[in-house]
């Protein structure tokens, strides 16, 4: 038992908070480039950086993160042994003492000159995009009509993102209600594509502020108060609903508020790169929150 030692090489921060706070959890979800662990009503993900650094993850190497995927089944036990720093599964343990921890910082957005800027630079980026989100949208296609400057007649899921528009920009309880709704939990995946957008629409205002507080608490009523979504996507919310990001990220609306786009092509395709569509979800959400952004100030 625990005859294997293997060292991880970084932590978010927070994590270890929630080790000494609840100690003994369980295998939640395994795939590929790592596995969560279940510890009380909080995740905590085990492996690559593949997808960035998580606000709630160790990160791994990735032969180590092969022998430890292997080496775990679903609801295996996983326990915190805060003595030696370490989490200790049936055959293997994980090891903090080499590793380094780490906080992603968000920038704040410089200048209405520099929002302008990056705004462009970032539809210009977008349009080159011929993939499908998750929930079946033309980024291309949503910004050419929206750029047509004149009433549109919005179907399907375009239309909430409209509602979902409107809704960030109102103190409309019931339509801030309605456009939730129709985005949490729906698409496929652990964390599914409306909840992927709106990460991206929550990431885009921590760097600028444009959402109203209720929108938050509307959002967290939301997601703790019902089964409205699955639990890793829940994880991501709560995380965005206190402005922490997984690092793709940051970077990405770091870029946008900053202004500095000598790195925009490489935090725009990091991102795009997540998951087989969550990056794309979650940079369309970062384009509602722009042009939701946008169209506040302007009003």
């Amino acid at each position: 038992m625990n005859n294997l030692t293997l060292f991880g090489e970084g932590y978010s921060y927070l994590v270890p908070l929630l080790l000494n706070k609840s100690g003994n959890g369980f295998i939640h979800s395994r795939f590929a480039n790592g596995f969560n662990i279940k510890l009380g009503d909080s995740l905590v993900f085990i492996g690559t950086n593949k997808n960035g650094l998580l606000p709630f993850g160790i990160h791994l190497g990735e032969a180590e993160t092969r022998t430890a995927v292997s080496s775990v089944n679903n609801s295996d036990s996983a326990v915190w042994n805060q003595k030696t720093n370490s989490l200790e599964f049936q055959t293997f343990t994980i090891s903090l003492e080499k590793a380094k921890q780490y906080k992603t910082v968000l920038t704040k957005l410089k200048s209405e000159q520099v929002f302008d800027r990056s705004f462009e630079l970032f539809y210009s980026h977008l349009k080159t995009i011929n993939e499908q989100t998750g929930l079946d949208v033309s980024i291309r296609d949503f910004i050419d009509k929206f750029q047509a400057d004149c009433e549109q007649n919005w179907l399907g899921v375009e239309s909430y993102l409209i509602m979902l528009i409107k809704a960030a920009k109102t103190s409309d309880e019931l339509l801030m209600d309605k456009a939730l709704r129709y985005f949490l939990g729906r698409g496929n995946g652990l964390t599914p594509s409306g909840d992927d957008m709106i990460v991206g629409l929550l990431a885009f205002d921590a760097v600028s502020g444009f959402l109203s507080t209720r929108f938050y608490e509307k959002l967290s009523e939301l997601i703790e108060g019902e089964s409205i979504t699955t639990d890793v996507a829940k994880e991501y919310l709560r995380y965005a609903l206190k402005q922490e990001y997984s690092s793709t990220v940051s970077d990405m609306v770091n870029a946008l508020a900053s202004g500095n786009d000598s790195n925009f092509k490489q935090v725009f395709r990091n991102l795009l790169g997540v998951g087989h569509s969550s990056g794309l979800d979650t940079l369309m959400g970062i384009l509602i929150g722009m042009i939701t952004s946008k169209t506040t100030t302007n009003n």
